[in-house]
């Protein structure tokens, strides 16, 4: 690749922007740089301006003031095209893909090498597996992208961004359905990008990928800029102080004393549990009320599809016991019923309705509840939909803006709080911090503690071993579909749980 800028020139600056959506406004006075041969992380906490910042920069909006630079020259009528003809790749935080396509035609669409009037499929297979290369993908370019796990489609949302070489990479959220060794080797590629003077724009909610990629931060807070910095300035504890405008002391909050009055006993019992169409079998594991069980394991293992199967999602086989139902459960009411709810690992494909009001997509699980003689209880209805917004605190507080218009972790809030209002026994959780700052990261946490000290029981699939480690009682590893490895008390350790994945892996 060839060199595009010297070091520490300036290839983008953002100046006096500011960005208008209704009354909110999501970007104020902000200046913003981006420097040729730098990876410069962009933190905040959700709705904090950073993806308004960065669509502002790819030409997705249009600012309401202020001024865009590219390479010393200011542009006017920015748009994806254009900032894509110069040099900039932004992969957005939400996939955009079309499921009906194999991986090779997603990866070059609308640039897909012709020969004639026809496509020159050698030349866009040889493409798509170069790029699929670059970012470490084993992925097969022929394959369709509807059976891909989520994980795979998010390296090839990146891979599709490699295409043509840029000048500059934006990545909003990258991480965030990756395991380690995954993101391992996308901060390797970066740190290959920088060294070709290529520059990097990079959020993660994941403060520790900050410290280990990024050359300099900036971060943001209520849509305006708080501070620049160089990541040997700071400490991650002094960056979360910036985000928040106040201490934080602590990432995990403590366990808690069961309640009183809360039930106890057998919440959920597997006997060798087994998911039709997937590598799940042979699961035996009992659940006890007032438990978090932790689900780990390399990427693609069936941690997935073991909480899709108990959810309804996927059909299932094998013994399955909810308290004094049996399951396995036709379908996701039927889950419910018995008291099981999912938090889906794709919230855009699984978890919402995107184009639907934030109110609707709440209540949308407990309508019937809601409804009598045909009619919509429309007081009751908004009574649970303001308790949810307040109690999650999710932003814009209005429940009739739709949740497309949301940020990605205000989303997830709603995803989240539609499975409280359904009020299960017990909770599976699928990387339910995903794409969720620092902050309301603590206070999901903290609900998973009160989950669990009021007798409910939670089944925890993250990809982040941090997570897993300090909220979990006992963990099981999984690889192949199967559990490999149970741990308890001070085994619960990332070591150790790397170690049990890997080790599985290689028998």
């Amino acid at each position: 690749m060839d060199q595009v800028g010297t070091p520490g020139s300036p290839l983008i600056e953002l100046k006096g922007v500011q960005k208008h959506f209704g009354g909110v406004q999501a970007v104020r006075n902000v200046d913003f740089m981006v420097p040729a041969g730098t990876i410069t992380g962009l933190a905040g906490e959700n709705g904090a301006g950073k993806s308004t910042l960065l669509k502002i920069l790819a030409g997705l909006h249009q600012p309401d003031a202020g001024e865009v630079w590219y390479y010393g020259e200011l542009q006017s009528g920015l748009t994806p095209a254009s900032a894509k003809k110069a040099g900039i790749a932004y992969v957005a935080q939400e996939l955009s893909l079309f499921e009906d396509l194999p991986v090779s035609e997603n990866i070059l669409i609308g640039q897909e090498p012709m020969r004639g009037p026809f496509v020159d499929r050698r030349r866009l297979l040889a493409e798509a597996q170069r790029v699929l290369d670059l970012v470490g993908s084993e992925i097969d370019p022929d394959m369709m992208v509807r059976d891909l796990a989520f994980a795979d489609r998010q390296l090839v949302e990146i891979a599709k961004a490699m295409v043509g070489s840029p000048k500059v990479l934006v990545l909003d959220e990258p991480t965030s359905g990756l395991r380690q060794a995954e993101v391992a080797r996308l901060i390797g590629l970066m740190k290959d990008l920088r060294q070709t003077g290529c520059s990097v724009v990079f959020i993660t909610h994941r403060m520790g990928e900050f410290f280990e990629a990024c050359d300099r931060m900036t971060i943001l807070r209520d849509g305006t800029h708080i501070a620049t910095v160089g990541i040997d300035e700071v400490t991650p504890g002094e960056v979360v102080d910036l985000m928040i405008g106040r201490q934080l002391t602590d990432a995990f909050p403590p366990p808690l004393q069961m309640e009183p009055d809360a039930p106890t006993g057998d919440a959920l019992v597997l006997h060798d549990f087994s998911v039709h169409g997937t590598d799940v079998a042979s699961v035996t594991v009992s659940l006890q009320r007032g438990e978090v069980l932790g689900i780990a394991g390399l990427a693609g293992n069936g941690q997935t599809e073991l909480l899709e199967g108990l959810a309804g999602v996927r059909k299932a086989g094998g013994g399955y016991q909810v308290g004094s139902v049996a399951g396995p459960f036709r379908s996701v009411r039927a889950a419910l019923k018995a008291g099981v709810a999912l938090v889906p690992e794709d919230r855009k494909r699984h978890g919402l309705v995107l184009a639907m009001e934030v109110y609707r997509n709440l209540t949308l699980p407990v309508l019937r509840t809601l409804t009598r003689w045909g009619l919509v209880d429309r007081t009751r209805e908004g009574g649970l939909v303001d308790d949810m917004i307040r109690t999650l605190q999710i932003t814009p507080s209005d429940p009739r803006v739709a949740a497309e218009s949301m940020s990605g972790g205000n989303q997830q809030k709603v995803v989240i709080g539609k499975t409280l209002l359904t009020e299960p026994d017990v909770y599976l959780l699928s990387d339910p911090t995903r794409g969720i700052d620092v902050k309301t990261k603590f206070e999901i946490y903290s609900l998973i503690r009160r989950l669990a000290a009021s007798g409910k029981a939670v089944v925890l699939v993250s990809t982040d071993l941090a997570e897993i480690t300090s909220l979990c009682s006992r963990v099981l590893v999984m690889a192949s579909g199967r559990v490999v490895a149970e741990l308890s008390g001070e085994q619960i350790t990332e070591r150790e749980i790397t170690r049990a994945s890997f080790a599985a892996v290689a028998a």
